[in-house]
């Protein structure tokens, strides 16, 4: 019995492999997809099976015994089986599907992906299956989908291969085709919670102080300018320091552990990143064969989120 699973199991991937690699000559990966003739399959489901065999049926009895009432009613039956099959493959005729964003996630959460559909009037009773989202049905289709992904690990993706299919307008025939969208999305290691919030001010101070005020009592001791107290040592002065005198150095972070422990510095570098953006603090990204120089805003974080994904 698990050699025959096992040989028929086999026989099923061959098959699906080689459909889709004539999928893909077929309709190759683009960023907008019309569904015309040549991409809509249209076949009775397995009521419509059962419908064509009651045609069928009515037909040899009409003809047996001679009954025109019994052969009118199977040319009926008949006529609407072929107007199902009209109306089944109009249902999804011209529809054009395209995605124009390249939306990103975090490993662990869900992302969401947009979809317009363009020509989608008078489109009824959509199904909307694949292996990175959960089945959607519509009754009527709306302009925009929302398709919810899943993934698990960080990385580089490319929506996979999805069907849409529509059994419009009385279930006797199944009308669906196998998109493929030229659509990635990136996967961002899991931020990491920091312990502490990381200051954004370097402790080192410039050669020459903003201004001099009399020393007070609790006043550090390295704050005292000891070359005035050398000359005056009857009225100490402190050195004091603005704010916006304290320079900023960038923060430089690299990418060096391996294994288990990369994971977690990647969790904790991610987190740090999204830190210093919200701070307004440059950084800069080392990782192997990646080097990016300091700078900050949303197109330099990407960058380096997207150069942690792909360590």
């Amino acid at each position: 019995m698990t050699l025959a699973m096992t040989i028929r199991q086999k026989l099923i991937n061959t098959f699906r492999q080689r459909f889709y690699r004539w999928l893909d000559k077929r309709q190759p990966a683009a960023k907008e997809v019309q569904l015309k003739q040549h991409l809509l399959f249209v076949f009775p489901t397995a009521y419509g099976g059962w419908f064509v065999l009651l045609i069928a049926l009515l037909y040899l009895f009409g003809t047996n015994y001679q009954n025109n009432l019994i052969l009118l009613c199977a040319y009926l039956l008949l006529s609407l089986f072929c107007f199902c099959i009209l109306a089944a493959f109009f249902n999804l005729h011209q529809l054009k599907i395209s995605a124009d964003t390249e939306p990103f996630g975090y490993a662990g959460s869900s992302l969401q992906l947009t979809v317009q559909l363009h020509q989608h009037q008078y489109k009824k009773m959509l199904y909307l299956s694949g292996e990175d989202f959960t089945p959607l049905f519509f009754e009527t289709v709306p302009k925009e989908l929302q398709l919810e992904l899943y993934p698990q690990r960080r990385g580089f993706y490319q929506l996979q291969r999805f069907t849409l299919r529509s059994y419009y307008p009385f279930g006797l025939i199944r009308c669906w085709t196998h998109i493929q969208l030229q659509q990635p999305y990136w996967v961002y290691p899991e931020p990491a919670a920091l312990k502490q919030a990381v200051s954004t001010m370097v402790p080192q101070h410039p050669d020459h102080p903003d201004q001099l005020a009399p020393y007070q009592a609790g006043s550090p001791a390295t704050a005292i300018d000891w070359k005035r107290l050398a000359k005056n040592p009857w009225q100490p002065v402190i050195r004091q320091y603005s704010p916006a005198a304290a320079p900023h150095q960038p923060r430089h972070l690299v990418v060096d552990a391996a294994g288990l422990a990369l994971e977690q510095q990647l969790s904790e570098f991610c987190g740090l990143l999204l830190q210093f953006e919200q701070q307004g603090q440059s950084y800069s990204l080392s990782a192997p064969g990646i080097e990016i120089a300091a700078s900050h805003g949303q197109a330099h974080l990407h960058r380096c989120l997207q150069a942690l994904a792909l360590c």
